[in-house]
């Protein structure tokens, strides 16, 4: 059994508490958080233990679920590897590359595993679509596209709460920054467009990026409330041979063959997914002692796609990766 524990039990890190009690070969033994009457009222829940030292917390476990906010990620993973316990962080991974290269380091060196918690790609429809894509249904990928987005709403508050300190492409829209890199690859140039409807410079209301990849592959993805009256979540993958569309919402995939009509696909649900398949996955790698699907790599060239269409945007230029 791994033992684990949860660092922040804010709105995700809820979430996880939730969801562990319920992943096999996993032991949930104790929750730490600055707020100590928040971290006793979930381990009453849990009947587990509460602590306000995450130092304390270690004690206790093989490996941990960071969610603080984004700003106290990098403390807690260096911390954690230095005392040998596996982290399990949720994104974004981090606000700057150095910071990401820091946890990467410490983990690395300690020869812990470092997990992100770019949750999209446990989704049952882009499970189905990373399995075709592999068995060639749609050949090379030429194309991608896709969108994190609802319908127009402005003007907008900035938010009082963390949130309003961090940009929305890097807090939520990460989740396709990720998802558009499993499918297309290493990004090796982003151009982008960047606005706000607010008047904040600094907290944008939408973002388009334009993505290529070293595959040759080129990327499109769209985030933000500024898409009419629609919203979209779907993915469109394109190839050589064919055609991939990804409805997220409804959780059905389409397959166009060229020459061919659409046909719809729908994914395996059985087995954990969301949440519940991520950390599912966490365990399983620390049990086989195997690099996550999304280690912290991984989670570092998500956060240099979205850095790097801010930039961009603010340079008017095309900006190449890796970044200075």
């Amino acid at each position: 059994m791994v033992r684990i524990g949860v660092v922040g039990v804010g709105g995700m890190g809820n979430a996880h508490c939730n969801s562990l009690p319920n992943v096999e070969n996993c032991e949930f033994v104790g929750v730490a958080d600055l707020r100590l009457d928040a971290a006793e009222a979930v381990a009453q829940r849990h009947q587990i233990r509460a602590f306000q030292d995450y130092h304390e917390l270690f004690d206790l476990v093989d490996a941990v679920v960071v969610a603080t906010p984004p700003v106290a990620h990098t403390q807690v993973i260096v911390d954690a590897a230095a005392a040998g316990i596996h982290a399990f962080c949720e994104k974004p991974l981090s606000l700057t590359l150095a910071a990401a290269d820091t946890m990467i380091e410490a983990s690395d060196k300690a020869g812990t595993h470092l997990m992100v918690g770019q949750v999209l790609r446990f989704y049952p429809v882009h499970e189905l679509g990373r399995q075709m894509i592999d068995a060639g249904a749609i050949g090379d990928i030429t194309y991608i596209e896709t969108d994190y987005t609802g319908p127009y709403n402005a003007p907008r508050n900035r938010p009082e709460s963390w949130y309003g300190t961090v940009g929305g492409l890097l807090e939520n829209g990460i989740h396709k920054s990720d998802l558009i890199n499993w499918f297309g690859g290493t990004a090796i140039t982003v151009a982008a467009e960047v606005g706000s409807f607010s008047g904040h410079d600094d907290w944008e209301d939408y973002t388009v990026s334009l993505i290529r990849y070293d595959s040759g592959a080129v990327g499109i993805l769209r985030w933000g409330g500024f898409l009419g009256a629609r919203g979209t979540n779907e993915t469109i993958i394109d190839g050589s041979e064919g055609s991939l569309r990804l409805d997220m919402a409804a959780d059905l995939a389409y397959l166009k063959k060229r020459g061919g009509e659409w046909k719809e696909i729908v994914p395996n649900r059985e087995g954990p997914h969301g949440v519940l398949g991520e950390l599912t996955h966490f365990v399983e790698c620390v049990r086989e002692n195997r690099t996550p699907m999304i280690d912290g790599r991984g989670g570092k060239h998500a956060v240099e796609v979205v850095l790097a269409t801010y930039q961009s945007a603010k340079e008017g230029t095309k900006v190449a990766l890796p970044m200075e």
